[in-house]
Order: structure tokens, then C-alpha cells, then sequence
């Protein structure tokens, strides 16, 4: 779409997309045509919407996303960047690669057709307009955590992801099905809280506040330590 900025564009209305489930579209990687769900092998998956031409947002977050440290087995969740500019092209997507210090083996980069991108997009209440004064696409900046069945979990905004939001935003996309580190992970979202405002994960207050947490504080504390000790005790 073509037009003037609406700043509304740049975050999602969560409320009508939290838990609905994308659709298995079609994707043209640099292996030839994939589907969405094969891509995603009944992982959590982080979805990134860009276009690989935009000089800054788009590069930015993906550069930082593939610089954090997450502990968590990388075979047990996905990356997949897409675009969602038609115009694209797979010499363009290997741009974007080439920029990378190490693309990640569990992540995917791929070009959507035109009916697929406007399926996609829609589904995860992604908008964006193309701003023909600038020359650029107006879009949110934004990660968007897929379940392993493809259902929307949670939405990340900005383009410096926080290695603590995208591990909490895993284990939640997870579906808390059962798996070594359930225990620990449990605990963990029970000491932090979604903050929609600034879109991060923050300790509760009533763990801050109330008499009882600090008792449940050192739980968080024991539980973090015991996820990354496992997580790189099996890399």
C-alpha cells in the first residue's frame, strides 16, 4: 500500500491476533519453494517481517537478533526472515546474508509471492504502506513468536532485542509442553511479567514488593542459573 504515515502502523493490535494461527504459506528460499510449517519443524519460531533493500531498520534488527546470545538449544526453535516486498529477489536476500558474521543453521531467509505475503501479513496483523516521498516502506519494527503449531504468542518491538525477552518469549511460545528445563522455565515466567509498554519482560512487583518474594526471588535466580547451565552444557 502507498500513502501518508499513520504512526499506528508501527505497532500491532494485539488483542485480535494473540493466539490465532498463521497461515502455512508458500516461501521461496535460496533451496527452492518450502512451506512455512516444514520450515518451522513443530519449533517455537521467531518470525521476522522485512524487506531486504531498507537501508537501516530492517538490517539493524536482524544484525542484532543474530548477535544475541540465547540459551536455549538451537534446535529447538527457528528463525524465519521474510519478506514481504514483492520486488525482492533471491540476489537481494543474499545481500542480507552476506552481511551476517554467521547465519545461525536454524534459521531461514525467504522472498514471499504477492498472495502469500498479503496472507501472511494480514494474519499477523502486520501493516505497512510505501512512502513514495521517501522511497522506503514504513513497517513495525517487530518479532513475532510463533507456537510450534503456528499459533501468535507474543510480539517483541524494536530492533535491539534483549537476549532475556526473546528466551522468556521461547518458553511461552513453547505452549509449556513438557520438555528437560519445564520446571525452570516455569518458574521463570512466574517471576516476570509481560510489560505491553515496553515491550520486555519485567520481574513482578508483587515479587518486588510483597513479603514473600524474597523466597521466590532466589527461586528465579536458581532457575536462570540452572537453565544457561544446562543450555551450554549441551553446546
Amino acid at each position: 500500500m502507498t500513502g501518508e504515515l499513520d504512526t499506528a502502523l508501527l505497532r500491532v493490535d494485539e488483542a485480535n491476533y494473540l493466539g490465532k494461527t498463521v497461515p502455512d504459506v508458500s516461501i521461496v528460499t535460496k533451496s527452492g519453494s518450502e512451506k512455512l510449517f516444514e520450515i518451522m519443524d513443530g519449533q517455537p519460531t521467531v518470525l521476522v517481517l522485512s524487506y531486504y533493500t531498507c537501508g537501516h531498520v530492517c538490517p539493524l534488527t536482524v544484525q542484532n537478533l543474530s548477535r544475541l546470545r540465547i540459551d536455549a538449544d538451537a534446535a529447538g526453535y527457528r528463525v524465519v526472515i521474510l519478506s514481504f516486498d514483492v520486488k525482492d529477489t533471491l540476489q537481494t536476500m543474499a545481500s542480507v546474508t552476506a552481511s551476517l558474521d554467521e547465519v545461525p543453521g536454524n534459521w531461514t531467509f525467504g522472498l514471499l509471492p504477492a498472495a502469500e505475503s498479503e496472507r501472511l501479513t494480514e494474519s499477523v496483523g502486520f501493516k505497512f504502506f510505501f512512502s513514495e516521498r521517501d522511497q522506503t516502506f514504513v513497517h513495525p519494527s517487530v518479532l513475532t513468536f510463533l507456537s510450534p503449531e503456528g499459533e501468535v504468542m507474543r510480539y517483541l518491538y524494536g530492533t535491539e532485542p534483549r537476549e532475556q525477552d526473546v528466551e522468556l518469549a521461547l518458553i511461552e511460545s513453547r505452549n509449556r509442553e513438557p520438555y528437560l528445563n519445564e520446571i525452570a522455565d516455569m518458574v521463570a515466567l512466574t517471576c516476570y511479567q509481560f510489560d505491553a509498554t515496553g515491550s520486555r519482560y519485567v520481574l513482578h512487583p508483587t515479587l518486588i514488593f510483597g513479603a514473600a518474594g524474597i523466597g521466590v526471588l532466589g527461586l528465579c535466580g536458581l532457575a536462570t542459573l540452572a537453565s544457561r547451565k544446562d543450555s551450554r552444557g549441551d553446546s
